[in-house]
């Protein structure tokens, strides 16, 4: 089994920021903000985050493919390509959907969203220490967060306000049950994977974020909150599977089940609210590090967004018990993670309101709060 990696896997929107001891409800919007400077006067529209996610992200394939300790070859580095794979694949919706003023936009964001928490748990099994993918990693998760939550149909429907209607109180409660469900699942692979410190940790943090949706309250906040802490939990799953050992896989599938659920769900949800696409014009606050600090080309994003797209990183079972198998004495890698995410400011932007009363209202062990891992 692969060693038990020191993730703090809350809920974050930056490809390796960490959100520790945080309720969920709030990490999205606090890490695009919370450990950040405000660059004075410094706005962009959609059109605009969108390009910065793109130069992140070609500039971290640039940096990861000039590094032979990370060739896509090697069997542990491959679930990293693969959710690389992932997030351009779902850039490039976005961005036809965006010409288009279509759906695909917000698709597109949404499953870049899901495969940007992926990859933070698929980047551990490389252990690299390439200090250049990591910061271009972060930035490209910046600028996906501020996507996700400035410009996406839960951002306008927070700005809305208001009451939740019959319909999403239904949405609301299906989720709720579905993740009362989701619970059973976990509990029935938590019996059997005392022994499997990695899965049992996966386990622990998806089991924490259920059980703070489940107690979520009735509220406009509380209900846009979860739609955005699912993303993350999706990631969780998806990425966790490739540290699962053979004997496991077959009942771990059952919570990637799940996930095709949720998914079905939430296109159907997505499908029936509409979207003043004038929003997507309209600029807010960014921060420096969403900027990346060399210069790339069209050309080259082009070129190692094709990559990424086009390339085969599929693995062979034997691969894939080869890392699931792997022992807890590989090196560290990389510390990913910004440890001074955790502060509160800026919280009730985005879809994560701290006022004490709704979504947020101290309830720090429901999903947050993985305190001394």
């Amino acid at each position: 089994m692969k060693k038990l990696v020191s993730l703090a896997l809350c809920l974050s929107l930056s490809l390796f920021a960490v959100a520790r001891a945080m309720k969920p409800a709030q990490i999205l919007a606090v890490v695009a903000k919370s450990d950040q400077k405000k660059s004075a006067g410094k706005k962009a529209d959609g059109k605009t985050l969108l390009d910065d996610a793109n130069k992140a992200l070609a500039a971290m394939i640039k940096a990861a493919r000039a590094d032979n300790g990370l060739d896509p070859k090697t069997p542990k580095n491959k679930p990293f390509w693969k959710s690389t794979q992932l997030i351009a694949k779902n850039l490039k919706m976005a961005k036809t959907g965006l010409s288009a003023k279509s759906n695909d936009f917000f698709k597109g964001v949404t499953g870049a969203r899901q495969a940007e928490e992926q990859m933070k748990v698929d980047w551990e099994l490389t252990d690299s220490k390439n200090k250049e993918v990591t910061e271009n990693g972060k930035k490209l998760g910046h600028a996906i967060a501020l996507l996700r939550t400035d410009f996406s149909k839960e951002a306008a429907r927070k700005k809305a306000g208001g009451e939740l209607t019959a319909k999403e109180k239904a949405d609301f409660d299906k989720i709720k049950a579905q993740q009362k469900g989701l619970l059973a699942k976990i509990a029935k692979l938590e019996a059997g994977a005392k022994k499997d410190k990695a899965l049992e940790k996966g386990l622990r943090e998806m089991k924490k974020q259920a059980e703070h949706i489940v107690k979520e309250p009735v509220t406009l906040d509380a209900y846009i909150a979860t739609l955005y802490l699912l993303d993350g939990q999706i990631g969780l799953i998806r990425g966790y599977e490739y540290y699962v050992d053979k004997s496991w896989r077959g009942d771990y599938l059952v919570l990637v089940d799940w996930v095709h659920t949720y998914e079905t769900s939430y296109d159907e949800w997505e499908s029936s609210v509409s979207y003043d696409w004038a929003l997507v014009d309209t600029s807010v606050d960014i921060y420096e590090d969403v900027a990346i600090s060399e210069s790339v080309s069209e050309e080259e994003i082009n070129s190692e967004e094709a990559y990424a797209e086009h390339e085969s990183f599929d693995m062979s079972e034997a691969e894939e018990q080869e890392v699931a198998a792997e022992e807890d004495t590989d090196d560290e890698g990389e510390d990913m993670s910004d440890d001074d995410s955790g502060d509160d400011e800026g919280a009730d932007d985005n879809g994560g309101d701290d006022d004490g009363g709704n979504d947020n209202s101290g309830d720090d062990d429901g999903g947050g709060d993985d305190g001394g891992d």
